[in-house]
């Protein structure tokens, strides 16, 4: 199972918005960020095979995929549009040969200059043509999705059931995982859910679910489509309950540390012991659900589109590991890690990722965010990265075009960071 959040430029003391996710997918199952660079627009757009609605806007995006599909869990593109997706499970059932979630999330990152525009661009698919297929890596899981889509400007909140939709704008701050969450605030459906639950007088100029001109009473989204019956399971309102109380414990100080620590944040659940779903970083479990979170990241949204600071594990159990960081800079993803390989597909990246996994089970080191000193380490190597950063972000903003010709700020930061990597790497017990 999976969390997504937005925080709003409320929250931070810099106006700052900030993304991010944490995927939670079969333990054994590797996923790797890879940057797909910028492509001739087309009208058409192909994803694992399926045609998607065109036309392909050709945007380079980075994306955090699982090695066996096309799709990502999340990714943010050259303008600084920002998507992450979630399971859900509603009272219609998915088609089994429906595009996956992750696949339209890529379509849409390919293909929309705006948060507004992915918003669209996801809901009109999903009403047209259905959603579905099977998300699983070993066995088979269908599901229906909701989604947080974001940019520099604002974000929203799009759940979906079957080919029914309902978006609303977030306000300030939203947290969604494996659970609806929209009752009667929401701001569109689509026009079969709106005949049923929202009806409208079709002779008045009605754009939304919240104009005059409403027939009578709004239903809620929520109990009109979930089957809460997986709630027993995926245990998406404890973890949407734990993502947004971080965030608002930070309200008016958010920055990079708070993020970070709403991602590796356990709740009540030891992570020593085997299985639990309740808490955000998720820990490999047992039946029924088997489960943990095998990549993580976050996106620092810019003041403008196509500026902003992404940062990424590449390996499973944030509590165990350090963001990396990327500048997307003028519409253009600059990596500041080179010790990885960022084209997709990548063997070198997969294999990290599995040498990370194979030390967590060799090392028994799951529980190794219990202890104090390891902590202070791991946060320490996260504060020399997040300064190295931000010098690189700071000499790019001044000016951009001299920073990457020059490559002084760029090569200082980036021989920092590799060092600092290496050092955290060669530090960890047995690894």
């Amino acid at each position: 199972m999976c969390d997504t959040l937005y925080a709003g430029p409320e929250l931070s003391p810099a106006g700052k918005s900030w993304f991010a996710k944490n995927s939670d997918r079969h333990p054994d199952e590797p996923q790797a960020l890879c940057l797909v660079p910028r492509r001739p627009a087309s009208d058409k757009l192909e994803i694992g095979g399926r045609a998607f609605p065109g036309p392909d806007g050709g945007y380079a995006f980075a994306l955090s995929r699982p090695s066996w599909m096309r799709g990502g869990e999340a990714g943010v593109n050259e303008r600084g549009v920002a998507i992450g997706n979630e399971a859900v499970f509603s009272r219609w059932k998915p088609a089994k040969d429906g595009a996956l979630g992750m696949d339209l999330l890529r379509a849409a990152l390919s293909s929309s200059a705006s948060a507004e525009e992915a918003r669209d661009y996801l809901a009109h698919h999903v009403e047209t043509a259905g959603q579905g297929g099977n998300g699983a890596f070993k066995g088979s899981l269908y599901y229906d999705n909701s989604f947080i889509v974001a940019d520099s400007a604002g974000a929203f909140v799009l759940e979906t059931a079957g080919r029914r939709w309902a978006w609303r704008q977030v306000e300030d701050c939203a947290t969604i995982s494996n659970a609806y969450t929209i009752e009667d605030d929401y701001k569109r459906l689509d026009t079969q859910t709106r005949k049923e639950i929202a009806p409208v007088n079709e002779r008045a100029a009605c754009s939304d679910e919240a104009d005059a001109g409403r027939k009578g009473h709004k239903d809620s989204w929520r109990p009109y489509v979930e089957k809460r019956f997986y709630l027993r399971f995926t245990k998406g309102d404890v973890r949407r309950g734990l993502t947004r109380a971080s965030l608002e414990a930070a309200r008016g100080s958010l920055g990079l540390s708070a993020m970070l620590g709403a991602l590796r944040d356990h709740g009540a659940y030891d992570p020593r012991r085997r299985g639990g779903m309740e808490s955000p970083c998720v820990h490999e479990g047992a039946f029924p659900v088997n489960s943990a979170t095998t990549a993580s990241l976050a996106f620092e949204f810019g003041d403008k589109p196509g500026w902003g600071m992404l940062w990424f594990t590449g390996t499973s159990y944030p509590c165990l590991s350090l963001y990396k960081p990327l500048v997307l800079a003028g519409g253009e993803f600059l990596p500041l890690w080179t010790a990885y390989d960022y084209a997709e597909g990548s063997e070198a990246a997969y294999a990290h990722w599995t040498r990370q996994r194979t030390w967590i089970k060799r090392a028994k080191a799951g529980g190794l965010s219990l202890d104090p000193a390891f902590v202070a380490r791991r946060d320490e190597a996260q504060r020399r990265l997040a300064m190295a950063a931000e010098r690189a972000a700071e000499a790019l903003r001044e000016d951009p075009a001299a920073a990457k010709a020059a490559g002084a700020a760029l090569d200082g930061a980036r021989s920092e960071i590799d060092a600092v990597v290496a050092e955290w790497y060669a530090g960890l017990p047995g690894y």
